[in-house]
């Protein structure tokens, strides 16, 4: 008979497994961090199980217990530290026996496992085999009685680690968000090289089931097709795509970009390899070579993006919630939706995912499409239009075959867009949307050159298809944006201006500033009807602190940027102990400071929503300077830039400093304006493209119901959302340019509670919704 292991004085709360299983993705490491330190200041004791089911099989060494240092330095790393392996031996009986036999011989009955389709498949049927497993495991002797009493159910909770995005029920999967950035890089790069020599590149990217990264890459990437598993095309899917990229061609575009998912197939069934795709381009386009590039492997590597490092850490210390206070309960998998985290049956998923392959198979691709979610289903029914030529009588608009609509017996319609406020990535992704969307229907997007006062001096022109080609990924603001709101005076000129122009409509790009100038346009209607047409405010400020959005376009690039100089801070305290103290930008708004720290694992984090006292300031500074004394390298504070008026980066450093004495360094870094710059990420630019299109949706409306609204539009638990100006006073915090609510201020205590273990802060718990 086998003796149940003793616990130490210092293992005194429940055992949770952990292992990750399946391809590795970008972002398991966060979670396998987020799971280790949330089980820890949660009571419990996080056991590793290395190389996935391989590891629980063996036993031994591959199973070993978890200290906080052990996964210390990780948040950054792709793959996953405890390995994944295949595992023909879980498929058996006397596979799934050895499993239980050394879970249970560790005193292990709740279980965490980070894997994609099949291995939370394979983790549901061993927890219904459990039991019996135990059973058996105590009638040969493995166990004794009162272990297999102890251990009378497995308790588990799934993280869905997978970069294509496959899982039914979850918005986004661990991993997927990275693979979209190594894939644009990718298609970037290759697009200035198309452009010199007038050449067309065939992509081919990861997806055997599901077409997520091809479209996504294919919308954010500005593609001119692409080809995927949801949506094939017809048989004669050749000529139909030759005929659209010898147009394009003809209309003034040097480079040609053709995305297709591994997993393609046309209507018939009938694989369509890239390969055939580079042949079919060749021939079609009278010999000109198409390069086809298959990206393969490069797409799971490399370091995690911002979101695939605090989403995951969100939903680690969730799953622990679950396993620790919802023991004997249905598998759950913590999945994402409207971003916000939602607990969904392990086994209502793995059916939902294996429907969706089913419906691909039988050819039924529109459940396919829909059951892959709001994002996947919006942005599939528009990229024929967003990859289209310009209208010329008879052109095709896609690969399928589908032809324009019907030529509009109406005249064309006139929309000017402008941006305002500072420059944030993603401004011209917006008006490549709309100049793109507006070519098919025969209307036309006039460009306001120099924000708000350009319109006034009726510096306006109308935007040419071609021109904007490489706009969807471009850094800045092409138009131009300035910190200015109109005057009254100048709402006159700008009346003026709209009706010299013949302007139905007007589209702002940009930040408070563009709002402001929504309502001083509005209330301007009386004294200048000319002034009484559509106007919709797009939100586009890295800040993200706009009423009626939960994300604005351009925060998640600066995210990004922020988390790639933090982590390089880190790197150069490797060598010495040292505090540095990091401002972020983001205004009287502490997104930036916030996610950044989740994101980087920030040991304090201080936002203008709270208010720093010099009480806060002194327990820091005696918690740093204690924990320096025992062995600490760096301790990494973020302060948002207007997260104090009285308490400046600079006097921070200086208490820091005061109070370390010779102990440890202390640095002050302000990242300043390179957070506004660089390319949009896929993230920006596919949310750029859904307000882009929604605005134009709401100006469409209101033109055909004579309607002329001034509103502004943004994302709200996954609904697009329009909103009056005449709102906007309500939805701001007083004398304060925030929205009265922020949803992300619920998980602030979090990123303490996983980043410091000294920390006081409280262990609370991750908000978790219905998904309703």
């Amino acid at each position: 008979m086998t003796a149940d292991v003793p616990r130490s004085p210092s293992d005194l709360g429940p055992r949770i497994g952990l292992l990750t299983s399946g391809g590795d993705s970008p972002g398991m490491n966060a979670a396998i961090r987020a799971v280790v330190r949330a089980t820890l200041r949660l009571g419990g004791q996080p056991y590793a199980i290395h190389e996935g089911w391989a590891g629980a099989v063996a036993g031994g060494v591959a199973i070993r217990a978890l200290t906080w240092d052990d996964v210390g330095g990780i948040l950054h790393m792709g793959g996953t530290v405890l390995g994944a392996a295949r595992c023909p031996e879980f498929r058996t009986r006397e596979g799934l026996r050895a499993a239980a036999r050394n879970l249970v011989q560790h005193g292990i009955d709740r279980l965490i496992v980070i894997g994609g389709d099949g291995s939370l498949r394979g983790t549901e049927e061993f927890r219904d085999e459990w039991p019996s497993l135990l059973e058996e495991l105590h009638e040969e002797g493995a166990i004794t009685a009162g272990q297999r009493q102890a251990h009378r159910a497995l308790t588990v909770a799934g993280l869905v680690g997978s970069i294509d995005n496959d899982m039914a029920g979850t918005d986004m999967t661990i991993g997927a968000d990275t693979a979209l950035h190594r894939i644009l890089e990718a298609i970037d790069a290759l697009r200035s090289t198309a452009a010199s020599h007038q050449r067309t590149f065939v992509v081919e990217v990861m997806g055997r089931h599901c077409g997520y990264l091809a479209l996504m890459a294919a919308v954010a990437g500005a593609a001119d097709a692409v080809l995927i598993p949801e949506d094939p095309p017809a048989p004669d899917w050749p000529d139909a795509l030759v005929s659209r990229l010898r147009a394009s061609r003809e209309a003034g575009l040097r480079d040609l970009i053709v995305v297709v998912a591994e997993g393609a197939t046309d209507s018939t069934g009938r694989p369509i390899s890239s390969h055939e795709v580079g042949e079919v381009v060749t021939e079609g386009l009278g010999g000109e070579g198409a390069r086809v590039t298959i990206l393969g492997h490069v797409q799971r590597g490399g370091r995690p993006s911002a979101y695939d490092r605090w989403m995951p850490t969100l939903l680690g210390y969730a799953a622990v919630q679950q396993v620790l206070h919802g023991t004997d309960i249905p598998a759950q998998v913590v999945g994402v939706r409207n971003n916000r985290l939602v607990p969904l049956p392990l086994a209502t998923l793995v059916r939902d995912t294996t429907a969706v392959k089913t419906s691909v198979e039988q050819g039924d691709f529109a459940a396919a499409g829909a059951a892959r979610g709001r994002s996947f289903s919006g942005l599939s029914e528009i990229v024929a239009e967003l990859c289209a030529p310009p209208r010329m009588p008879g052109r095709l608009a896609d690969p399928r075959g589908a032809a324009y609509p019907p030529t509009p017996t109406r005249a064309p319609r006139r929309i000017a867009v402008l941006h305002a406020g500072g420059v944030a990535p993603g401004m011209n992704t917006a008006v490549r949307t709309l100049v793109r969307s507006t070519s098919v229907t025969g209307d036309v997007v006039l460009g306001v050159r120099g924000s708000v006062p350009g319109l006034v001096a009726g510096r306006v022109a109308a935007l040419d298809w071609a021109d904007l080609g490489d706009w969807v990924g471009r850094a800045g603001a092409e138009l131009g944006t300035r910190r200015i709101v109109p005057d009254p005076d100048q709402a006159a000129q700008i009346a003026e201006t709209l009706v010299r122009e013949g302007i139905d409509a007007l589209v702002m790009v940009g930040g408070i500033e563009a709002y402001r100038t929504a309502a001083v346009l509005h209330q301007a209607r009386v004294a200048h009807p000319a002034l009484a047409i559509p106007m919709v405010c797009v939100p586009a400020t890295i800040d993200n602190n706009l009423p009626g959005a939960e994300l604005s376009i351009g925060a998640d690039t600066a995210l990004n940027t922020i988390t790639a100089a933090l982590d390089k801070i880190r790197m150069s305290a490797s060598a010495t102990q040292r505090c540095f103290v990091v401002e972020t930008m983001g205004g009287p708004c502490g997104y930036l400071a916030m996610m950044s720290g989740l994101a980087a694992g920030a040991e304090r984090v201080y936002l203008p929503e709270e208010d720093i006292g010099i009480a806060d300031l002194a327990d820091d500074a005696e918690r740093m300077t204690r924990t320096f004394e025992q062995g600490r390298q760096l301790w990494l504070a973020i302060r948002g830039e207007q997260a104090s008026e009285h308490y400046s980066a600079e006097l921070m450093t200086r208490i820091f400093e005061k109070e370390g004495g010779d102990l440890f360094d202390v640095r002050q870094i302000g990242l300043g304006h390179v957070q506004t710059g660089g390319e949009p990420t896929p993230f920006d630019r596919l949310l750029a493209t859904r307000l882009a299109r929604a605005a134009l949706a709401h100006i469409d409306h209101e033109l055909t119901t004579g309607e002329a609204s001034t509103c502004y539009v943004g994302e709200v638990n996954g609904q697009e959302r329009f909103t009056p100006i005449t709102q906007l006073a309500e939805d701001l915090e007083p004398m304060v340019d925030r929205p009265r609510s922020q949803w992300w201020l619920d998980l602030r205590s979090i990123g303490s509670v996983v980043s410091d273990r000294h920390a006081s802060s409280p262990v609370v718990g991750v908000p978790v919704t219905d998904g309703s």
